[in-house]
């Protein structure tokens, strides 16, 4: 018997019951001794799996959960047989020789072992299972996304180039009743999408040095129409000490922010959305500051703020026939500002409101060059692009039409490939300074075409238009030469800024 890998709770029992001298002359003794202590081993190696079965999704969990709790029942009768024989290991004259005794309970451990592989084989097999399952979850939900993305980004081109046209006045009101209604159903689905990247943790926050202040405002006259819809006034009150200049991720920042206010919009009526930034402390590097977000709405109940974090949850069943939403934004909201070292806080009183706020301690910046400066702000203006020849890769005819209505009105020269086969062939007989790059389409997708394409010019910018928005497609359409990507449906002002921007790097 090895007395270093003998189990620390076993070494106590033996320690008070057995002398090293009485093992030491029962070799019999020293051999069961061995075989207790597997098993006890053999119990830590299930706390092992037991951690591991609980990464598994919710209903193999639970099988598995409900087995484990049938199975302690009869590790106990064990256990109490196991220490009913050590026990009688005081009297070794009288027990040692029971080898009846000896032999059962060894049968009984050589059963439990044999248990132990099989159920040991069952949970890998449903771990593998619920692996399985959480990939054809996401498959699904990139599948979805992008039959849905597809017309939408018809829908939504349309009513920009609607809005471009000199229509008459009565037919106004009725394009921004469809742009309010698709803008909402684009946020729908990437709640949905975000919260799958979230839960996959397939986040990836970016350092980028931005002004806080002008992201603030700009989300303001984005939620305008929202708020005049409900009667709402929003103001925004900033500390006199604030630094606005700080280095975040300024996309998932933004949508924090946005979530809260929308929230805020929604549950308040006649009312006043209050935006308040106070400075807290500054550092050396970094800045510390405190935002709120206060409405005067119908306030949430405070035993309710753990339910209102939960995915599709909210505070009452009524509340989604009432007010709508998916019960998502806030989760999302939540969890990353939890990527971001911070957490939400809530106070609130039924019929007075509610007052969402966040710390975030992050660097700052004191050069105004280090400012990114393609940010997409609501007063952007699109620029003519004359002169810039452009491969449309599109196999959808409606969104090739919208795509080339749009680009036309920038004076872009567009010539199209209904496939990547087509795109191949084209690239090679002409001469284009951009590609737009569909990922999912017929013959020959986008993946392979960036491929050919690279292959022969490392150089040619190529920007993948496209409503695969999974996290995998987007890491693999990068790893195969895409300098970036546009998710449909596209916000024609992000198009004209990043073909712009390739179109001067051109030049220069």
């Amino acid at each position: 018997m090895d007395n270093q890998n003998i189990h620390r709770q076993l070494k106590r029992q033996i320690n008070k019951y057995l002398s090293v001298d009485l093992i030491a002359d029962n070799p019999a003794l020293s051999k069961f001794i061995d075989v207790v202590n597997s098993t006890y081993l053999s119990y830590e190696r299930d706390a092992e799996l037991f951690e591991q079965s609980s990464l598994l999704n919710d209903i193999e969990y639970f099988r598995i959960n409900q087995k484990l709790k049938d199975e302690l029942v009869k590790k106990e009768e064990i256990h109490s047989k196991l220490i009913f024989a050590i026990n009688q290991l005081n009297d070794i004259e009288v027990n040692i020789g029971e080898e009846d005794n000896l032999i059962e309970l060894l049968n009984i451990l050589n059963k439990e072992i044999d248990f132990k592989k099989e159920f040991q084989k069952q949970l890998f097999q449903a771990k593998s299972h619920a692996e399985k399952a959480n990939e054809a979850k996401s498959d699904f939900l990139s599948i979805m996304s992008h039959e849905i993305r597809t017309p939408l980004n018809a829908i939504i081109g349309m009513i920009y180039i609607m809005e471009k046209e000199n229509l008459l006045p009565g037919f106004q009101e009725n394009i921004q009743v469809l742009k309010h209604s698709s803008h909402n159903l684009y946020l729908l689905i990437n709640d949905i999408l975000d919260f799958n990247k979230i839960e996959a943790g397939k986040i990836e926050l970016e350092n980028i040095p931005f002004d806080l202040k002008e992201l603030i405002t700009q989300i303001v006259k984005s939620l305008q129409v929202n708020a005049e819809e409900n009667s709402n006034k929003i103001e925004l009150e900033f500390d006199k000490n604030f630094n606005k200049n700080i280095i975040c991720d300024p996309l998932r920042l933004g949508q924090i922010i946005t979530n809260l206010v929308s929230n805020a919009i929604k549950f308040t009526k006649d009312g006043v959305v209050k935006i308040k930034v106070d400075h807290l402390e500054i550092g050396k590097n970094n800045t510390k500051f405190r935002l709120q977000v206060i409405d005067n709405g119908i306030g949430i109940e405070l035993d309710k703020f753990n339910q209102i974090f939960q995915k599709f949850e909210q505070a009452e069943k009524t509340t989604t026939r009432n007010f709508g939403g998916t019960g998502l934004g806030l989760v999302i909201s939540k969890k990353l500002l939890q990527l971001l070292d911070s957490d939400i806080e809530l106070q609130s009183e039924i019929g007075k409101g509610s007052n969402f706020s966040f710390v975030l301690n992050v660097p700052y910046y004191t050069n105004s060059e280090d400012l990114k400066n393609d940010v997409l702000y609501l007063d952007y203006i699109e620029e003519n692009l004359d002169g810039l020849r452009v491969l449309l890769v599109e196999d959808n005819l409606i969104n090739v039409k919208v795509a080339e209505k749009i680009l036309t009105q920038w004076n872009v020269k567009v010539d199209v490939a209904l496939n990547g086969l087509i795109a191949t062939e084209k690239y090679e007989s002409g001469k284009y300074d951009i590609i737009l790059m569909d990922l999912a389409m017929p013959v020959m997708d986008g993946y392979e075409a960036t491929i050919n394409i690279r292959l022969k010019d490392v150089s040619i910018p190529i920007i993948a238009l496209t409503a695969s928005a999974s996290y995998g497609y987007l890491e693999k359409a990068a790893l195969l030469g895409i300098n970036e990507y546009i998710l449909k449906p596209f916000n024609p002002k992000e198009l004209n800024l990043k073909l712009r921007k390739h179109f001067k790097n051109i030049l220069d």
